[in-house]
């Protein structure tokens, strides 16, 4: 009696192929699934659509995929390739965390079916590629590894978070119709009903001071800044 597969695709992967097995198989069909989540998103993907696509049969694409979980797997870590790292970075871990979260950003816009999927550990090549890099911009500080993780992991984190906001606000926009604009002037009614309570002061703020929002692009480099200052100050003995 045979013992049964690994349930983790990189391992099976990553044990010899068997005859039929083809490597551009994965491609083709990790390929076809990104084209199909990137335009009508990831509840889109199946099995069918992408056999369909690649002229193939359905149950023939579960010798090589068992089903989701494993095309999920295959997607991001594809996607993950796209990110374009230095062999080697630099000394300056500032610069570098602070470079690998506005690449991550671009990623997730380009693709924003990712931010669906979480934070679960990923052991692809590209996703070890990428946290092998991110761990190179820490070294040399002084830490241990869960505390260059806890560097690296905060600084993704918050940039995954600032983009589930930016995409959560496009899909508003696209569900109501109403750009932010829109939806002030749409709403300024109802404001004003509670600016005249005279109990909300930081509402009020964050009224007056709407005109004079910047870009969100100014946002995310303000806020990170924030979160790399914070950073700095936990590491032993510095301040900056």
């Amino acid at each position: 009696m045979s013992s049964p597969s690994p349930p983790v695709i990189w391992i099976r992967l990553s044990a010899p192929l068997r005859a039929r097995e083809r490597p551009l198989d994965y491609e083709i069909i990790t390929r076809t699934a990104i084209a199909i989540a990137d335009l009508d998103g990831l509840d889109a993907v199946s099995m069918r659509k992408i056999a369909n696509r690649i002229e193939s049969g359905t149950m023939s694409l579960y010798r090589h995929i068992r089903g989701k979980d494993d095309l999920i797997e295959l997607m991001y870590d594809s996607v993950l390739g796209e990110l374009e790292l230095a062999e080697r970075p630099s000394r300056d871990w500032r610069t570098e965390l602070a470079d690998l979260a506005r690449r991550s950003r671009r990623l997730h816009h380009h693709h924003p079916w990712i931010s669906q999927i979480g934070q679960r550990p990923a052991m692809g090549p590209n996703a070890v590629r990428m946290m092998e890099y991110a761990m190179a911009c820490v070294d040399g500080l002084g830490l241990t590894a869960d505390r260059m993780l806890d560097l690296v992991s905060t600084a993704l984190h918050f940039t995954q978070g600032f983009v589930q906001a930016e995409l959560a606000e496009a899909e508003a926009q696209r569900r109501t119709g109403l750009d932010e604009d829109a939806w002030r002037d749409w709403m300024a009614p109802y404001l004003s009903r509670l600016l005249n309570e005279d109990q909300h002061p930081y509402l009020e703020r964050i009224i007056t001071e709407a005109d004079n929002h910047p870009q969100q692009d100014t946002v995310f480099e303000r806020r990170l800044e924030m979160v790399l200052d914070g950073l700095a100050a936990s590491l032993p003995g510095r301040r900056s």
